[in-house]
């Protein structure tokens, strides 16, 4: 597993993931999935944000990304960043290839960039994303009433969070 900066080859790919209707349920805040244009422009702001660290995920012997993450909304006045991960197609999801990129970006986060929390959040309903962020040492941290809506109703997200403390508690 290797992150990479990432290439303007892969914005039609990650178009594609964008652009997918369970990766949109799963994940996004947005009242609907994005279109190539949008997805182009937002991996354009991030590389040219000084706020926000984003990568592209491979797995070793892959010419492709598997997907991408980052730490979003750094402030280095609070010493905390927001993640976010995304793993494109089907075939590469309940791998750990996700779980695996989380520790490469929290070990960059907390030993790289000094940060002292880093946040994220999942809807009430993606419950694999929870325990698994759970099984990484993220903590409970709040919760946000009916923060998104879909086809079946309001959703609340689920707040996360995780320090260098417990990040290095888990790791021993």
């Amino acid at each position: 597993m290797e992150l990479r900066p990432h290439e303007r080859k892969d914005y039609g790919l990650y178009a594609q993931w964008y652009a997918d209707w369970e990766i949109w349920n799963l994940s996004s805040w947005r009242p609907g999935p994005m279109n190539r244009e949008e997805t182009v422009r937002l991996f354009e702001e991030r590389e040219a944000s000084e706020s926000d660290r984003s990568f592209a995920i491979h797995v070793a012997q892959e010419p492709e990304p598997v997907g991408v993450i980052g730490l979003m909304n750094i402030n280095g006045a609070k010493l905390s960043a927001d993640l976010s991960i995304i793993i494109g197609s089907p075939e590469h999801r309940r791998n750990g290839y996700g779980s695996e990129a989380i520790a490469q970006v929290l070990d960059f986060g907390f030993d790289e960039l000094g940060l002292e929390r880093i946040s994220l959040s999942a809807f009430d309903f993606n419950e694999g994303a929870i325990h698994a962020y759970e099984k990484l040492g993220f903590r409970y941290d709040g919760r946000i009433s009916n923060a998104i809506q879909r086809e079946d109703g309001p959703h609340d997200a689920v707040l996360m969070r995780i320090t260098p403390s417990e990040w290095r508690a888990l790791r021993r």
